[in-house]
């Protein structure tokens, strides 16, 4: 008998395990494939998990056998819906549904019309069949319909699956079709089904975690860009008639808010991921994911961001990086930085392309390509100490969410150390903001380039820490500029003089104060992190004064080259923390970081700092504009030349029509 009652333990022990592993709403792709049929991609279906909840939409050609894969028994589905029916996306639900039907199972059955209607049709035309297979275990047919539930679905009344609320609304297909919403806990996840530009879907889809999409106009490796999938020519216009294409995919993810992208339904096996997210990054800048068969989601490995901008590392077709790849762009640099003292600024623009070779993108650990921006960055040309140090982080020195770009190189391209990585919850994923990844560690893979940079999804090439490919060059005997930083502040690579006031006393290696912690991390490994001190944090490091040469912010005050009577500096350093992770003046909000929680900002007060020129209505600096605009040198820019906001509004500085815009024209403030 104790035999007995420890083994029913174990099992319920077991079981109560296995439905805390499945509480985090979940989806399965069981089929990503269209109505060609393709070995590798079975009939668009996707499973929807909460706990002991199963709901299966959609059930193309290969379900069942991809259930069978997945350890997915027909028995255990709660509920089948439709997003419309199309025989692609329903053409195994008949035997699916007696399957059900046999298994005894309580199922909600549920789609646009006609649902209920193809229920009494498989149910009238295998009567006998149903009815014969119900007899070998003593039931009858009139037995098992009160078992399932079936619906038509209209109007917008949300109903429940288990724990699971299901959401629904019509979206543009060639017939009745509806996109569904799925919320538990603090998951959510919408699949469109087929359809068209519809603007329900970006309500339905409204701040969801993963949005799957008709993956229509998708690009198949090896092939030039298509046209969407279920389109239609007439002479030289191409009519759209049953799916959308990357432009109206990638609008209604971002009109949306969704965090992640994943496309599915593709016609073809393998998908240039590449040129295919290059095209959505034009309206999208969250997560771009590719549906395979049984991929589940969320994903299991790292999805990350930066800006703000999230993405994956899951791109497997992609090569591994090598830092030792030194590949010159096609591109140029291209930067200007002009001194405006009328105003009192120092004027930074910039193609953010770098000026030396860099390493192999996209690759495995980052999927993006460089592209060329167009930035422009104006900081403080005397700048001064304020009384509070700005943090790059918005919690403080060592953790939170980025706040702030740090500077930009002399070649433009951008200093940003922090990364938006933090420690997750074991159990909820939830981040733990007090414990932000270090992008240096070794242990945190970025996909970085020996420039230790690599590229944020829009195309933005980036510095995590020195830049070595452009401090190669630099003379180890001499202090050497290699940015600015947002408070206007010079930044110089490690060396520095050894009598700080005394440009003759020779240069030595400048050593930062920051030293890593000893012994064990405080956290439980499940809500924060466990184990000994490794840098893997930014926390794992302190800062302890006078053990270098710099201070709090990896700086200090002396004479440099460029500021013979002295000044702030800071130091890129080769160990931690590379580039500085605050601020001893006021940065510029050119490089500020949206979605920073500013509460625990610190700022110092306005009124305490140095009067600013009046920003109001002021004109653009013209200088900086020819710098970037004027291709011929004539000192004017055409309308052809003109760029951005300029050439939105080219007519109206175009005061005399001829054509061209001048210094003085352009001098005359907005009206």
């Amino acid at each position: 008998m104790k035999k007995h009652f420890i083994l029913i333990l174990f099992l319920v022990s077991i079981s109560l395990k296995a439905q805390d592993n499945n509480a985090q709403l979940t989806a399965t792709i069981i089929g990503s494939g269209s109505p060609k049929f393709n070995t590798e991609r079975a009939g668009p279906s996707v499973l929807i998990r909460y706990k002991n909840t199963q709901i299966l939409v959609d059930m193309g050609n290969g379900t069942q056998a991809n259930l069978q894969k997945n350890n997915t028994k027909i028995k255990d589905i709660d509920g089948f819906l439709f997003t419309h029916h199309h025989l692609d996306h329903n053409e195994e639900f008949a035997p699916i549904f007696i399957q059900s039907l046999l298994g005894g199972n309580k199922t909600c059955i549920a789609g646009p019309k006609q649902t209920t209607a193809i229920i009494d049709k498989i149910s009238e035309i295998y009567e006998e069949d149903i009815a014969y297979r119900l007899s070998k275990s003593g039931r009858s047919l009139a037995s098992v319909k009160a078992n399932y539930t079936a619906k038509n679905l209209t109007g917008n009344i949300p109903f429940y699956i288990g724990e699971i609320k299901i959401s629904y609304v019509p979206v543009k297909h060639t017939i009745a079709s509806l996109a569904y919403r799925f919320d538990v806990g603090e998951g959510s996840i919408v699949i469109s089904g087929d359809l068209t530009y519809s603007k329900t879907l970006p309500e339905l889809a409204n701040n969801a975690d993963y949005l799957i999409m008709d993956s229509g106009g998708a690009i198949a490796l090896g092939s030039k860009k298509q046209m969407p999938q279920g389109t239609k020519r007439t002479g030289n216009k191409t009519t759209q008639k049953a799916h959308v294409n990357l432009t109206e995919s990638s609008q209604m993810a971002q009109e949306a808010k969704v965090k992640n992208l994943l496309l599915t339904h593709f016609n073809f096996t393998q998908v240039d991921e590449v040129a295919t997210t290059e095209e959505i990054r034009k309206h999208y800048v969250g997560t771009v994911l590719y549906a395979h068969d049984l991929m589940v989601i969320p994903h299991k490995e790292e999805v990350h961001s930066h800006d703000g901008i999230t993405h994956s590392h899951s791109n497997e077709h992609l090569p591994k990086i090598e830092n030792s790849a030194k590949e010159t762009l096609a591109i140029k640099n291209n930067v200007s930085i002009i001194t405006d003292k009328a105003h009192d600024v120092r004027i930074i623009t910039s193609n953010a392309i770098p000026n030396h070779t860099v390493g192999q993108f996209p690759t495995q650990g980052n999927p993006n390509k460089i592209l060329e921006q167009e930035k422009q960055y104006t900081i403080d040309l005397t700048p001064t100490l304020a009384k509070q140090k700005t943090h790059v982080y918005d919690g403080g020195i060592d953790k939170g969410k980025p706040s702030y770009v740090f500077g930009v190189a002399i070649n433009g391209v951008k200093f940003e150390p922090s990364a938006n990585e933090y420690f997750r919850h074991a159990a909820t994923n939830e981040p733990n903001y007090e414990w932000t990844l270090e992008p240096l560690s070794d242990e945190v893979n970025l996909g970085e380039d020996y420039n230790n940079a690599h590229v944020q999804p829009n195309g933005e090439y980036h510095y995590h820490g020195t830049p070595t490919g452009l401090v190669a060059s630099f003379d180890k005997s001499k202090m050497t500029l290699v940015g600015w930083a947002a408070d206007g502040f010079p930044m110089y690579y490690k060396m520095g003089y050894k009598d700080v006031m005394d440009a003759n006393s020779g240069v030595i290696q400048l050593k930062s104060s920051y030293v890593l912690r000893q012994g064990e991390r405080p956290g439980d490994g499940i809500s924060a992190p466990d184990g000994k001190y490794s840098g893997k944090y930014v926390r794992d490091y302190e800062y302890k004064a006078d053990y270098g040469d710099l201070d709090e912010c990896n700086g200090r005050t002396g004479v440099t080259p460029e500021f013979p009577e002295g000044t702030y500096y800071y130091v890129v350093s080769d160990e931690f923390p590379s580039a500085s992770r605050c601020f001893m003046g006021t940065p510029s909000d050119d490089f500020k970081i949206g979605g920073g929680r500013n509460s625990t900002q610190q700022r110092p007060n306005r009124s305490q700092q140095r009067p600013q020129p009046a920003n109001t209505n002021t004109p653009p600096n013209f200088t900086a504009i020819l710098q970037r605009m004027d291709a011929n040198k004539d000192k004017k820019i055409s309308k052809g030349e003109a760029k951005g906001n300029l050439k939105e509004n080219f007519d109206r500085r175009d005061r005399n029509q001829d054509g061209f815009i001048t210094e003085d024209e352009m001098s005359i403030r907005n009206e």
